[in-house]
């Protein structure tokens, strides 16, 4: 696997991760709007760090893709998470782990990244309020799963399966506190895909080439 990593390297000396400070163009309609959570989680709000500084200059907006392989695991059967988060159209943090647990179903697997990233993305808003920057709105997070993107943005949706009620509710608990909200994305074009399986190498390239710049 070091070989292959080292071989992509080679062959793509000029790609390159900028600092990219369009605003990403969002689809709208992906999102459900005018959802009422007070019934299920009260006046949930986001929590803001006390002692951070005043927010100075131009609002940024937060982008994330999630994926899960589910069962990719051969040996172990436990899935594999991919997550990639920008800034804007710049690329900061992102993550390709096993996860910790075997789950038996893609739905619980898609919850669990879905709930890594929550987890990463709360972390990240900290972080930028700390420095003073302004957060235009709850981040966007686009998931390929369409169950999980239901129960995951509508009140009423119930959940199916017990086991999946912590990353169940912490998720929905986010959206409700307009931490995150949370899409459908097309498979073909989730970028979180390029993290979590095995890839053909035009498809690889596609995926990583929307985000990474070639530099001649």
């Amino acid at each position: 696997m070091v070989y292959h990593i080292f071989a992509y390297l080679k062959q793509k000396p000029h790609s390159k991760l900028v600092f990219d400070l369009k605003e990403p163009g969002i689809d709208e309609t992906v999102f459900p709007t005018n959802c009422d959570w007070s019934d299920f989680y009260g006046d949930v709000e986001e929590e803001l760090p006390w002692h951070m500084p005043k927010p100075l200059g131009v609002p940024v907006r937060i982008g994330c893709f999630v994926d899960a392989n589910h069962a990719g695991n051969l040996l172990t059967r436990r899935s594999h998470t991919g997550i990639l988060i920008f800034v804007m159209n710049a690329p900061i943090p992102w993550l390709s782990k096993r996860q910790n647990t075997v789950e038996s179903s893609t739905f619980g697997s898609e919850f669990v990244a879905l709930r890594l990233a929550k987890e990463m993305l709360v972390a990240l808003r900290y972080k930028l309020r700390m420095f003073g920057v302004p957060i235009m709105g709850p981040a966007d997070v686009f998931c390929d799963n369409q169950g999980v993107v239901k129960n995951a943005s509508i009140p009423e949706s119930t959940l199916s399966k017990k086991h999946n009620a912590i990353n169940y509710h912490a998720v929905r608990e986010a959206v409700a506190a307009k931490i995150i909200r949370v899409g459908k994305e097309d498979g073909m074009t989730n970028l979180a895909d390029g993290f979590t399986k095995v890839l053909t190498a035009d498809r690889r390239k596609s995926i990583f080439e929307s985000f990474m710049y070639q530099l001649y």
